[in-house]
C-alpha cells in the first residue's frame, strides 16, 4: 500500500495523522510519501526576525527528517506561506507526486479550518486526485488506473470536524511524540502562536479522539463522498 499525506505547512501532516503513518509503518508492504505546498516561510513567531528564507530551510529541514525515521519521502511544492494559491501548476505537480508514489490513500486537509492555506490545500488534494488518474491529463508519470481513496484529516483543535474514522494511536503515541520534537521550530513557534507546543497539543486531540472511540489515544478522519475517491472497506491501519 502506498501512502500519500499532504498538508498545506510542515507540520499539519504531524499533528493530525502522524499516529497513523506509524500504524502503517508496522507493515512490510507500505511506502509513505509526505507532501506540503508551502515553504512554511512564515513558521518564525517565536522570532520575527529571522528571515524568511531561513524559516523555510529550516522547516524543510525538519520535514525532511520526521519523512527520513518513518522510512519515507518528504517534498515541498515551495509555494509562499499564507498565501497558497490554486493553480494548474500545483494541481499538476501534486497529480504527478500520486503517480510517481503510485498512490492507494491519499490524506488531506479538511475542507473547513481556520486557515485558508489549510482549506486551499483540501480543493487542490481533491482536484489531484481525480486528475492523477485522468489520461489527457500528461505529468512526467503515466496516470494512476484509478484515483486515490482519499480521506480528510481532522481540524486544528477538532472543531467544525465530525470524524466518521478512528484510528487507534495507543501503541504509537509516545513514538509520534518523540517524532514532533523534531519540529524545534514549530514547538517553539506554536507556543508563541497558539499557546501550545506541538506535544501538548497531541495529548488534548488525541485523548479527546481516543474518548470517542473508547482508546487511549486516536486521529479521526473522514472519507471525501466523492466519486471516484471512494474505496470498498476499511483502508486505514
Amino acid at each position: 500500500m502506498n501512502i500519500v499525506s499532504v498538508g498545506a505547512h510542515q507540520d499539519d501532516i504531524e499533528l493530525n495523522c502522524l499516529g497513523t503513518l506509524l500504524r502503517y509503518r508496522e507493515r512490510p508492504d507500505v511506502t509513505i510519501t509526505n507532501v506540503t505546498i508551502s515553504n512554511g516561510n512564515k513558521g518564525g513567531n517565536y522570532d520575527p526576525t529571522v528571515p524568511y528564507d531561513e524559516i523555510a530551510a529550516i522547516r524543510i529541514q525538519e520535514a525532511t527528517a520526521v519523512a527520513k525515521a518513518l522510512d519515507g519521502r518528504y517534498i515541498c511544492l515551495d509555494q509562499e506561506d499564507e498565501y497558497i494559491r490554486d493553480t494548474d501548476q500545483t494541481r499538476n505537480r501534486l497529480a504527478d507526486i500520486l503517480r510517481q508514489a503510485r498512490a492507494d490513500v491519499v490524506f488531506a486537509p479538511p475542507p473547513v479550518d481556520y486557515n485558508t492555506d489549510h482549506t486551499i490545500s483540501s480543493g487542490i488534494v481533491y482536484h489531484a486526485c481525480l486528475l492523477a488518474s485522468v489520461r489527457t491529463i500528461k505529468t512526467g508519470h503515466p496516470p494512476l488506473a484509478q484515483s486515490p481513496a482519499l480521506y480528510y484529516m481532522d481540524t486544528i483543535t477538532g472543531l467544525e470536524f465530525q470524524p466518521t474514522h478512528y484510528v487507534d494511536i495507543t501503541s504509537t503515541f509516545a513514538r509520534k511524540c518523540e517524532l514532533l520534537k523534531l519540529h524545534e521550530s514549530q514547538m517553539r513557534g506554536m507556543i508563541a502562536f497558539g499557546g501550545w507546543d506541538l506535544v501538548e497539543y497531541s495529548q488534548k486531540v488525541n485523548a479527546f479522539r481516543g474518548l470517542q472511540c473508547g482508546v487511549g489515544f486516536a486521529e479521526g478522519f473522514r472519507p471525501a463522498l466523492a466519486w471516484p475517491r471512494l474505496r470498498p472497506g476499511n483502508l486505514l491501519p
